[in-house]
């Protein structure tokens, strides 16, 4: 699979709300947030630190895909909904390393600070 196909591949499995979206992961793929807060380092830490983030998702909607080689970027939109059946969209940047069909680095950019707000934490 190309960058294109992982890419969108990761983004259908998390509109399926399945495990799908794990199958292209590296095994030492790493996972960040633009503020350097979040990181995990490794499949299993990606995984973890990724699925709770996934409990609040009610739908995920990719609007704008640029590739060049291994590198890519996402204007993503993510619907959400919180303990209280509240609702939020927002719009993230999401930039990717992919090689050889794996995924490598995922690097998000989002108002965390409005998220975290908006779930009570």
């Amino acid at each position: 699979m190309d960058t294109r196909d992982v890419v969108r591949s990761f983004y259908d499995g998390l509109g399926r709300r399945d495990g799908s979206w794990q199958k292209n992961l590296a095994a030492d793929v790493v996972f960040a947030d633009a503020s350097g807060r979040l990181q995990a380092s490794g499949r299993e830490a990606f995984v973890k630190a990724f699925t709770p983030f996934l409990s609040s998702v009610r739908g995920v909607e990719l609007k704008q895909l640029v590739v060049d080689g291994s590198a890519a970027a996402a204007v993503v939109g993510y619907d959400y909904v919180n303990p209280k059946g509240e609702h939020l969209h927002q719009d993230d940047a999401e930039v990717w390393r992919v090689e050889n069909g794996e995924v490598l680095a995922l690097t998000i950019y989002f108002d965390i600070t409005e998220f975290r707000a908006f779930m009570g934490r």
